[in-house]
């Protein structure tokens, strides 16, 4: 097979090309000696006779990165060129989201259906998100490959000891309103004298040139109610080097509202601290739940309440940290790089 994958260069492609398009397919073009994967940063402009070259065109999203997807469907329709569209997340955006207004002007979700429903194929992260790819675009043609980590580099596992438990919250700017899920915890533990010199809490991902990030860190340090030295900024990487953040921490906060739009978005969250060896607190959330058994691999929060007894649980009791971190490390062993890369390469063969 020749595959062509569609990616922006490195450093400007985004963590889901690095994530479902860039690392995916090279871990396949290593394992599977009939895969030839090739790379190109847009095929706006290439011509038919190239496309012509490839049994099969990858891209997240959009195959055209300029707008213009049709010209793009064209000149593979004239190559006999097969196209794969894979899609992480909801094809379209909530009013309520930050880049909502962008995407509108852009005619992003317009974009990416059209690219749907003329593919041969559409990949996407899990079940739920392929059902309503399938009911609601048309596109029959749907397959499961899940999200992997290769458990090396930035996510190779590394000693974590520190005098005081360090949980972390790492993500983008779009997450402010899930960060908000912990604050109430986060204000209690801060404010009790008992328990506040025993913990520390890391804050992955900031930007202090921007607001929302700025936003962020207030929530997560309720304005100041944390004790000098028991909150930590750590700042945003760029898609190969941000996993080191969890080298900070031994506990992963996971705080995710319940909604269409975060049901259809991967559990990677959940992959990225177990191939760290990390415990986490989770919200009781689809894509996250059907990985999750609470008090073995993790502590499910149900109620708001629960994030605050769940982390002093775990402050009182670091025997529990291990075993958690333990137990997810072994469960999501099923979501190493080189096994999703097996799903990958049968799904294209049968292309």
């Amino acid at each position: 097979m020749k595959i062509l994958i569609v990616v922006p260069s490195h450093p400007k492609y985004s963590g889901v090309d690095y994530h479902r398009i860039v690392m995916p397919h090279n871990i396949m073009g290593q394992v599977f000696e009939d895969a030839d994967v090739s790379m190109i940063n847009e095929i706006d402009s290439v011509e038919v006779e190239f496309l012509s070259e490839f049994d099969l065109v990858v891209a997240n999203r959009f195959l055209s990165k300029t707008g213009n997807q049709q010209l793009v469907i064209d000149k593979l329709k004239q190559a006999k060129t097969k196209y794969v569209i894979d899609l992480d997340d909801d094809y379209k955006l909530p009013n309520w989201h930050l880049l909502h207004g962008a995407a509108k002007q852009m005619n992003h979700a317009e974009q990416i259906i059209l690219g749907i429903k003329n593919a041969h194929a559409v990949t996407t992260t899990h079940e739920l998100l392929g059902r309503a790819i399938q009911q609601e675009l048309g596109n029959k043609n749907v397959f499961v490959v899940p999200n992997g980590i290769l458990p090396e580099g930035q996510f190779e596992v590394k000693p974590a000891n520190f005098d005081k438990l360090q949980f972390g919250w790492s993500g983008s700017i779009t997450h402010f309103e899930d960060v908000l899920l912990v604050h109430d915890a986060l204000l209690s533990l801060y404010t009790d004298e008992t328990i506040n010199d025993k913990f520390r809490v890391v804050y992955g991902g900031y930007d202090g040139t921007d607001q929302t990030s700025s936003a962020i860190a207030g929530v997560l340090c309720c304005k100041g109610k944390a004790k000098e030295g028991s909150f930590i900024l750590y700042p945003a990487r760029d898609v190969v080097g941000y996993a080191e953040f969890y080298d900070h921490i031994n506990v992963s906060l996971i705080p995710l509202r319940n909604n269409r739009f975060n049901n259809m978005k991967s559990n990677l969250k959940l992959l990225e601290a177990g191939f760290k060896r990390k415990a986490v607190i989770i919200s009781d959330v689809y894509p996250y739940t059907p990985l999750l058994e609470h008090g073995k691999n993790c502590l499910v929060v149900k109620h708001k309440n629960d994030w605050y007894k769940h982390m002093v649980k775990l402050i009182n009791n670091p025997n529990l940290v291990e075993d958690l971190s333990a137990q997810l490390y072994e469960d999501v062993q099923v979501y190493h790089m080189e096994r999703i890369a097996e799903v990958r390469h049968k799904t294209y063969l049968n292309l």
